[in-house]
């Protein structure tokens, strides 16, 4: 999602348009715990609208430990 809206980001309008369409980003809101919490600060829809990281790189930062706790575990492998 993070790679998508950069994207995004870089996209110009297109100038032979007179009006131009927003791009669409396609968000999956189902539940998904892993997806919330990888995240230090996850990518949300607010108001239909969904803010584009301003961080570095992807604009995203990972939670090291919320991967820890979804690892599997090393008998399961």
């Amino acid at each position: 999602i993070a790679a998508a809206l950069q994207f995004m980001a870089a996209m110009t309008p297109d100038p032979v348009r007179v009006n131009p369409i927003e791009p669409i980003l396609e968000f999956d809101r189902t539940e998904n715990p892993f997806r919330q919490a990888v995240l230090k600060a996850p990518i949300e829809a607010v108001n239909g609208v969904v803010a584009i990281p301003d961080a570095p790189g992807l604009g995203i930062e990972i939670d090291r430990d919320a991967l820890a706790r979804f690892k599997m575990p090393e008998s399961a492998q």
